[in-house]
């Protein structure tokens, strides 16, 4: 039973940070239902929504808590585990913007893939927006979908400093100068104590590096995550390519999509749809541009693409539907969705054989 217990609660706590918190149902309604940003610069009201403190001037000067949050570009963050099977797990930034202090941090453990965005500043850390079962990859650093930040490194970065949570847990630094060995190295950290009804959990935040361990401990039982390595990688995922043949017959091949940090996941798409397969073209013309991308809070993905998506397609009635059909579930798999919202320059899909309906969407298959 206890075990039993320690596997659900790391679901949840063996990610980069700690996840948030949030009452069932609240997370995906709370996303936007319009277009995502696909760059990776906030808005000013995005940025004005940093935590503050009232912590003076001369501590600020004193203690940096960016120190303990530095920049990911492109690194891959790999965590050893004892204890549990969801103990080991790895990060990577999709995307990150300096001026604004947010990044956003995907992490795996072999479960789950969990996406958060973290915005730092001088005097704290918090988690902002946290995503559970997020396998594909969307610009979410515009966007708050928590009530309240959840804090998780605070200034005066001294033993001592404490704060509650929202959801009732106790937080503090309950060292600073504490000497941690990993496989990646040794470190001097500060640790982090998080004290709930199951149990405690210690995080120790090097300067330069971030988070280097994390402890679990509950009745006895102890899960420890320890860092391994930092690779300097793209992210790799696959995505799977469903397109027509000659006999009129959908057939499917796995792709890889490499993202580098702050890399534009539409672009990446556009390349693979444009593919051309046994000397037919792709599911879109080289001239075709996808104008933008991105699943909604209500699960369905939209995607608008350039005029030439029909007046270069040169396909009969039952070819161009194929094709229709292709985009909507290779879109639809990537995203983990039942339905694709399809439009041409914002409008309708509308050629001479095929007529959509507003709102009307395409329902994947695959």
């Amino acid at each position: 039973m206890k075990k039993m217990i320690v596997v659900v609660l790391l679901l949840f706590q063996m990610t980069i940070l700690m996840s948030c918190r949030e009452k069932a149902g609240e997370k995906e309604n709370t996303l936007p239902q319009g277009e995502l940003s696909e760059t990776a610069t906030p808005s000013v009201a995005a940025r004005e929504t940093a935590v503050t403190s009232d912590i003076s001037n001369e501590d600020v000067k004193k203690e940096n808590v960016l120190e303990y949050f530095p920049d990911r570009e492109n690194k891959q963050y790999f965590y050893e585990g004892k204890g549990n099977e969801y103990a080991a797990f790895w990060s990577y930034a999709d995307y990150q913007d300096r001026d604004s202090g947010r990044i956003q941090l995907r992490t795996d453990n072999g479960g789950t893939q969990t996406v958060q965005v973290m915005e730092g500043n001088s005097t704290s850390l918090s988690v902002i927006v946290s995503k559970e079962e997020c396998y594909y990859r969307d610009n979410l650093l515009n966007y708050n979908s928590v009530e309240e930040p959840e804090i998780l490194l605070k200034a005066p970065l001294e033993k001592g400093t404490e704060w509650n949570l929202s959801d009732g847990r106790k937080r503090y630094i309950s060292d600073v100068e504490k000497k941690i060995k990993t496989p990646s190295g040794d470190y001097k950290t500060i640790e982090v104590t998080t004290e709930e009804k199951e149990g405690q959990t210690r995080d120790y935040y090097a300067k330069g590096v971030g988070l280097v361990k994390r402890e679990y401990s509950t009745d006895g039982l102890t899960v420890t995550s320890l860092l391994k390595e930092i690779k300097e990688t793209p992210l790799v995922q696959s995505f799977t390519l469903y397109y027509p043949n000659e006999d009129e017959k959908l057939l499917e091949e796995v792709k890889d999509l490499k993202f580098n940090t702050n890399d534009i996941t539409r672009f990446k798409v556009q390349e693979l749809l444009r593919e051309k397969h046994g000397g037919n073209q792709g599911l879109i013309s080289v001239g075709t541009n996808l104008n933008s991308l991105y699943k909604g809070s209500d699960g369905i993905v939209y995607a608008d693409f350039s005029k030439e998506l029909i007046n270069e397609m040169n396909a009969g009635a039952g070819f161009e539907q194929l094709i229709l059909q292709g985009v909507a579930d290779s879109l639809g798999r990537y995203y983990d969705a039942k339905e694709v919202y399809l439009t041409v320059e914002q409008k309708p899909y509308e050629s001479g054989h095929i007529l959509l309906k507003k709102g009307e969407t395409l329902k994947v298959s695959k």
